[in-house]
């Protein structure tokens, strides 16, 4: 078994690596542009001259291209149950992993094994197996370890945009790698360290004319000893694309993600890493239409000496396309999905279709797979009227049956004759787990004078609740299902100081089930202000809390409990506190959590996460 961190000497290569790089590249495109137009005396006439010419012709940095893109068309918001993080938030949120940006999300948990290393998953209403799925520029990266993906080993590094749909049956992740909005290099360098020999950094290197298309790559690293003894973890992920465009019409992407995690928890698998290549060719065939065909696999890389884990991991293809139009209002999109290595699932499509206007939209989606050989389909839809006079009514359906891995992903098991030595039994063959669930979501929103309030009257009917099946709760039987009411608000307030303001959720229901405890909620007060004529000054701070009652959770096989079953963790009150202010592109930030010092703080049985937190560092975007 290896419990050792990549050495820190490394990580110093690495980042200098990129820095050289970025500052190299960077330098040589400046001076395209600067042996032309530089004035030889004085700044105020190289400005000068750069202005004029960027209005008397196109430049180098007018000339950059994406594939096109397909488009989702239900707006973000409380009342259609979406939200979206662009760079610019995501810059402002500080946020490590997907976990750490969605988690204000009104009645979402975040499901910690731990510190950085552990496995980490999200819920909502109680959904566990298949009840959460994320897509990377429509690449499915489906779970390889268990029932969901475990978002450990899903990266940040090249992401622009991450959206979350949130449904009472599904949580659907969105990730956007980077799109260019500049004909210039760009680079981003994040570096921060804190308690806890906490280290972190993400830098990303963007050219949009280079190699005859575009390239970007970057690295992120997060590692921290932890808190207690043999806590030590760490997250290190790469990122690898490069682009062929044919204008903004047409194009061809190679990308390449590596994201490993290793902690020296001995309940986890010591080093295991993911590895995601895809090909990708989108094409615009008329206007508002845009279709799309790729390939891809998905590896799951397991490096640890325990006899638990000889069969784990495994390669596995996807193929698929996408389609998405729109006209007006109206729009359309869907997806294929073939998983010809596997049968977990063998096959995926999906489709949804609607309006979208600026006072009313409606939607519905449909979506069918094949788990070995049993297929499994779900349908739902969506309406909502406003804001008009500052009134806004919705309302959301979903209903079928959803199914997920038990088990992680395993390699053909080794012929061996004669069994000398003998050989350890082989870990039980993944199978599929399914839930029938039906979901219902009524309510209304008013926003006047500066207030935005909201509320929605939440049902959820579910025969079975699914455990997660990672190794948090690999092994646990379902636990039988039921009928929950209850509801949740959202609100936005003023204070008396324009720039701060007091925002916040909670969640009732009236019966806990696991991963859905019966009081979810969040507050914080949050400042944000743009300073100077020039806006070269930003300031961002917020403190807040983020907790839930005490939560049904399910438990593995070998741990406390017994054979697998449900246990009840204590409730959980996370006090936290941000503070980040930009001077023209340079971001200082500072972060505490947990400054409470609550010293019970979990999410699972005896895998106490830290006491306290604080960390500090900067983030630095350039142009050039």
């Amino acid at each position: 078994m290896r419990h050792g961190l990549v050495p820190r000497h490394l990580l110093r290569k690495l980042t200098l690596a990129l820095a050289l790089l970025s500052a190299s590249a960077s330098t040589a495109h400046a001076q395209v542009g600067a042996d032309t137009l530089q004035a030889p005396d004085t700044a105020a006439a190289s400005d000068t001259l750069s202005a004029q010419a960027e209005e008397s012709a196109p430049s180098a940095d007018t000339i950059f291209h994406n594939l096109p893109a397909l488009e989702r068309h239900v707006p973000e918001g409380f009342a259609t149950g979406v939200w979206v993080w662009d760079h610019e938030a995501i810059m402002a949120s500080g946020a490590n992993t997907v976990a750490e940006i969605v988690a204000d999300v009104p009645g979402l948990i975040v499901l910690l094994g731990g510190d950085y290393g552990t496995p980490l998953a999200i819920s909502a209403f109680g959904t566990g197996g298949g009840g959460v799925r994320v897509l990377r520029d429509g690449f499915e990266v489906y779970p390889l370890e268990g029932g969901v993906p475990d978002l450990q080993r899903i990266g940040l590094v090249g992401v622009s945009e991450v959206r979350l749909e949130r449904s009472g049956n599904e949580l659907l992740v969105d990730l956007t790698s980077y799109q260019y909005d500049d004909g210039r290099p760009f680079s981003l360098v994040e570096a921060g360290t804190g308690q806890l020999n906490t280290n972190v950094f993400r830098g990303t290197y963007a050219d949009p004319t280079a190699l005859g298309g575009s390239v970007a790559l970057g690295l992120e690293r997060v590692d921290t000893r932890g808190y207690g003894a043999n806590e030590g973890g760490n997250r290190t992920g790469t990122w690898f694309r490069y682009q062929l465009h044919r204008g903004d019409r047409a194009g061809l992407a190679f990308e390449y993600r590596r994201m490993g995690a290793e902690t020296q928890v001995s309940d986890y698998v010591s080093n295991a890493r993911r590895t995601d290549l895809t090909t990708r060719a989108r094409v615009e065939i008329a206007s508002g239409v845009v279709a799309e065909a790729y390939m891809g696999q998905s590896t799951y890389d397991v490096n640890d000496d325990r006899s638990d884990y000889a069969l784990e991991g495994g390669t596995r293809a996807q193929y698929g396309g996408r389609l998405s139009a729109s006209r007006g209002g109206l729009w359309a999109r869907g997806a294929f999905r073939l998983f010809l290595d596997d049968q977990l699932p063998s096959h995926r499509w999906e489709g949804a279709g609607g309006v979208t206007t600026d006072r009313f939209g409606a939607e519905g989606h449909v979506a069918q797979s094949s788990w070995l050989g049993t297929g499994v389909a779900s349908y739902g839809s969506s309406a909502w009227v406003g804001p008009a006079a500052g009134l806004t009514a919705f309302g959301a359906w979903d209903t079928g049956t959803y199914a997920g891995r038990t088990g992680p992903l395993l390699d053909v098991p080794p012929v061996v004759y004669p069994p000398s030595p003998p050989q350890a039994p082989p870990p039980a063959t993944p199978t599929v787990e399914m839930s029938d669930r039906t979901f219902l979501r009524v309510g209304g929103a008013v926003s006047r004078f500066g207030v935005t309030l909201a509320g929605a009257a939440l049902r959820t009917d579910v025969d079975a609740y699914l455990p997660l099946d990672l190794e948090l709760d690999r092994g646990a039987p379902t636990a039988p299902g039921g009928v929950r009411k209850g509801f949740e608000a959202s609100g936005s307030l003023p204070t008396p100081w324009r720039s701060l303001r007091l925002e916040g959720s909670y969640q009732r229901w009236d019966r806990d089930a696991p991963y859905l405890p019966r009081q979810i909620y969040q507050a914080a007060f949050r400042f944000h202000r743009v300073y100077l004529e020039s806006g070269n000054f930003e300031l961002w701070w917020a403190l807040g809390v983020r907790g839930h009652d005490p939560m049904q959770v399910f438990v593995a096989e070998a741990g406390q409990g017994g054979g697998g079953g449900l246990v009840t963790v204590p409730f959980y009150q996370d006090w936290y506190g941000t503070i980040q202010a930009r001077i023209v592109t340079v971001r200082l930030f500072f972060g505490w959590d947990n400054f409470a010092i609550r010293r019970n703080l979990q999410t699972f049985p005896d895998r106490r996460l830290p006491i306290s937190r604080s960390f500090f560092g900067l983030r630095w975007d350039l142009w050039n």
